[in-house]
């Protein structure tokens, strides 16, 4: 049953290819070598696009990656921004307390400057008061010593 089958096949096939003329065969031929290098062209065409596309992805993973170190960089300069905020402030406060201290300083540097004129001046006051004392005893013998001749 299969000869049969596969002889009646056989001879369809035949008669269907006796009946095609030949210059019908060869302008399929002809048709099947066009297409066959437009297949061919277009693969090549394709391979071109598909190394372009993973230049293309791979740029973009580059400046993916870039974008993503960038980012990281603007985080840490803004914590360095944040923490030198916080140091310039304490440096502004710490400037203010030491300016602070130095009025006091200098408030204190008049004040002893005041005693010390207040207390050369009350020595100096102490030193009249009792230069006088002693002088009175060696101002009369001056004194007589003038007033005798």
């Amino acid at each position: 049953m299969r000869s049969l089958w596969f002889s009646t096949a056989m001879a369809w096939l035949v008669a269907g290819c006796v009946r095609i003329p030949p210059e019908r065969l060869e302008a399929q031929v002809l048709e099947t070598e066009h297409w066959r290098r437009e297949y061919e062209a277009q693969r090549d065409r394709l391979e071109v696009v598909a190394v372009r596309l993973a230049a293309l992805e791979s740029a973009i993973e580059r400046l993916q990656q870039e974008r993503a170190e960038a980012e990281l960089g603007r985080a840490a300069l803004l914590e360095e921004l944040v923490r030198t905020e916080a140091d310039r402030h304490l440096l502004e406060e710490h400037n203010a307390q030491l300016l602070a201290r130095e009025r006091e300083l200098n408030e204190l540097r008049e004040m002893h400057e005041q005693l010390s004129d207040v207390f050369y001046e009350s020595a100096l006051e102490r030193a009249r008061r009792r230069l006088p004392s002693v002088r009175q005893p060696d101002a009369p013998a001056a004194g007589g010593g003038t007033g005798a001749p």
